[in-house]
């Protein structure tokens, strides 16, 4: 029996002693689970880290360039205001100075005018009492000639004549003064 016992125990493992077959696998795992800590994790922890600084990196650089942006906006902006400032200022400038050019004009038009004019009426004036002389030293000689010829005789040619054909245009003048007179203080009507 005693043999027997000991066949039978050959035969049957004891589950508290270790097959040799675990302890392989065991060290197996073990050496599998060192070369993935010493050999393969380096080199992912090292990329996933690198990778996470790169993120980071570009949503830093992200952040700046909006910033960046917006400000550049806020630029843009306020050169563009002054920029409409300055505009509407020089246009307002410019409309001034030409107003200012076209009242110069215009008052330079306006003295030109009425220089025109003055110089018109001094020559009209001029003309006119050129006019009269030359009547007047014409209508002795037709008035002369006329009563020739409505008495049919020839009439001495003496000063006597003359003086009153000039006392007659001087009457005229004068009445002609008169009314020109009055129809100046009348307004102009008769």
């Amino acid at each position: 029996m005693a043999t027997r016992v000991l066949a039978q125990a050959k035969e049957t493992p004891n589950f508290l002693l270790p097959n040799a077959t675990s302890i392989v696998v065991f060290a197996i795992f073990l050496l599998v689970l060192f070369f993935f800590y010493r050999f393969v994790v380096p080199p992912l922890t090292k990329a996933m880290a690198e990778r996470d600084e790169m993120n980071r990196k570009q949503v830093e650089d992200r952040d700046n360039a909006q910033r960046k942006l917006a400000e550049a906006e806020q630029r843009y902006e306020k050169a563009l205001a002054e920029a409409r400032g300055e505009a509407a200022k020089i246009r307002d400038e410019a409309r001034a100075e030409a107003q200012k050019i076209r009242d110069d004009m215009k008052a330079d038009t306006d003295r030109e005018v009425a220089e025109i004019h003055r110089r018109g009426a001094e020559q009209l004036a001029a003309q006119r009492e050129e006019a009269v002389r030359s009547l007047r030293a014409e209508i002795g000689g037709l008035s002369t000639q006329l009563a020739e010829r409505v008495l049919g005789r020839s009439l001495p040619g003496d000063d006597s004549h003359r003086s009153t054909v000039d006392e007659f245009l001087r009457d005229l003048d004068s009445r002609d003064r008169d009314r020109n007179g009055d129809a100046a203080g009348t307004g102009g009507k008769r």
